[in-house]
């Protein structure tokens, strides 16, 4: 027996000691681990082996091992059916989730994370859930939908300020800062940048460190401040250049290949290109390998190398095609874009818990990032809705999408009439609840494909992908009635509210802006033939 306990205590040792070295060094962690894995197995400590081979698995992925972090994994699995404990399983989802995410796998990816939030939530394990959030944010990004990554990662941010996990902290404020950048916020990143600093310089993990100098110094480049773009990403490559992480050290190398050839420095920024290729190689990331190619054939065309940029954009080309390939199999259906909606509900709920004073208590500081945060997301913040630049971003490819699959793509644009007269008669805080209305109800009335945006004002627009003409109509027609037959006089004994929507049907338009404009055109014939009418562009 007191082997056995000298054995136990021994394991805590190991592991509590692995743990401290996981962010820093994720080389250490691993060589602790695999001897005190050996001993858990034999001694028969379930909890223990799991616990380690989980912390393994995330060292793994880290360095880029992923077929080592699987097969860590492939025990877990087997054991938690064992211990049966629920923190152990969304754990388990939440690291074999970042596996498959780091093989472009995303549905199997978002079904992981959306099981890890599932139990996170029933768990009340904020840590766990801020990881879910982060991971669902990753998949936004992976398909270039910066504003749902963000979202998402502001969201994982809020609830990482409530935590006392300070390199969860960190991650989250990176999270955001490479959304902010994607979506040409620089500014704000510098100023989220300095809010931030003081997390970092005293985080454990200087790669994050270096990460959060390079974003940095992207922003100053994307300004055109190259002096500061320069420096700051040189002190990130002074940092990334004695670690193991290659995903930073590969982005920070791309940065300062793209700074210097802002500068029309050829020679410096094919060195840091070339770099850049040889590290990503050696870890294969298609995502990083299409960034690097397109750089160093850009750079060929700016240098006159033809030879230089025809080989580099021949290397691109042929990896777009396979990962559109993958894409297409791996896209974001529309049965996973309603769990999307449906964790979106449960995000809400969470949130908004009387109960839940931890996340409840806000700093007037959090409050002032979040708001600004906010109002460069894709959300409008009166009503929920998306807001025009996610309809500029998503309309677009909707569209595209319905022509590829030879599907019918209706647009509705609605508007409230005499709105202005609302606000004089009854003020402005009877005007936001009849917006906040209007949100709900349209939101009430579309499918799960459906997207619905604040276009701006009293103005909105819905996207109807599948239906045709006359099946808009109808839908737009039970929308007005619900409009003027709703029992508004809760507001206002003398409050009434009607609405005006024009329809178009994409037949022969050559794009979405034109659809747009079709459906505008219907909207003032309603308005024009005396409102509260439905009107179909012909």
């Amino acid at each position: 027996m007191p082997d056995s306990i000298e054995s136990i205590s021994q394991l805590e040792l190991w592991i509590k000691e692995a743990r401290s070295w996981f962010v820093p060094d994720c080389a250490k962690t691993i060589t602790i681990l695999l001897p005190a894995i050996v001993l858990a197995k034999a001694q028969h400590e379930t909890q223990q082996e799991i616990e380690a081979l989980l912390l393994l698995a995330l060292s793994y992925w880290a360095l880029g091992q992923l077929a080592d972090a699987h097969l860590a994994l492939d025990r877990v699995e087997t054991l938690k059916r064992i211990s049966k404990d629920p923190r152990h399983a969304a754990e388990y989802d939440n690291a074999r989730a970042r596996l498959l995410l780091a093989a472009s796998e995303y549905g199997p990816a978002l079904k992981l994370w959306s099981s890890c939030l599932k139990k996170a939530l029933s768990l009340q394990a904020f840590d766990l859930y801020v990881q879910a959030c982060l991971g669902i944010g990753n998949i936004f990004t992976a398909h270039q939908q910066h504003g749902n990554a963000l979202r998402w990662h502001e969201t994982a941010l809020e609830f990482a300020r409530k935590v006392s996990d300070h390199e969860l902290l960190a991650e989250s404020f990176l999270h955001v800062a490479a959304d902010l950048n994607h979506l040409g916020e620089y500014e704000l990143t510098l100023v989220l940048s300095k809010q931030g600093e003081p997390v970092f310089l005293t985080s454990r993990h200087k790669a994050w460190l270096a990460d959060w100098y390079s974003y940095r110094g992207d922003a100053h480049m994307a300004l055109k401040q190259y002096h500061q773009a320069q420096g700051w990403l040189q002190a990130a490559w002074d940092l990334n250049q004695n670690l193991n992480y290659l995903w930073s050290q590969s982005i920070n190398l791309m940065a300062l290949g793209r700074v210097y050839m802002a500068q029309q420095r050829f020679v410096e920024a094919e060195h840091y290109l070339l770099l850049a290729l040889k590290t990503i190689l050696s870890f294969a990331s298609n995502v990083l390998l299409l960034r690097v190619y397109n750089l160093l054939a850009e750079l060929g065309q700016a240098k006159d190398d033809y030879k230089m940029a025809w080989e580099n954009r021949h290397h691109y080309h042929r990896l777009a095609i396979s990962d559109v390939q993958q894409m297409a199999k791996e896209k974001l259906t529309s049965a996973l874009e309603r769990r999307i909606k449906d964790l979106d509900t449960q995000l809400f709920v969470l949130q908004t818990r009387q109960e839940n004073l931890l996340l409840r208590q806000k700093s007037s500081a959090d409050s002032e990032l979040l708001n600004t945060l906010r109002s460069a997301s894709l959300q409008d913040p009166l009503t929920g809705l998306s807001n025009r630049r996610h309809l500029d971003q998503e309309m677009p490819l909707m569209y595209q999408r319905c022509i590829e699959e030879q599907r019918a793509f209706t647009t509705l644009m609605l508007d409230l009439d005499h709105f202005k007269s609302i606000n004089d008669q009854f003020g402005h805080p009877i005007g936001d609840e009849v917006i906040r209305t209007i949100a709900a109800i349209l939101l009430q009335s579309c499918r799960g494909g459906d997207l619905v945006a604040r276009f701006g004002g009293e103005e909105f627009v819905l996207l109807l992908p599948g239906a045709m003409g006359s099946t808009a109509v109808e839908v737009s027609e039970r929308i007005r009635k619900r409009i003027e037959e709703f029992n508004w006089v809760q507001f206002h004994a003398e409050l009434k509210v009607t609405s005006s929507i024009g329809v178009a049907e994409q037949i022969d338009e050559p794009d979405a802006k034109t659809l747009l404009e079709h459906a505008d055109q219907a909207l003032y014939q309603a308005k024009h033939n005396g409102r509260n009418r439905v009107e179909l562009y012909q």
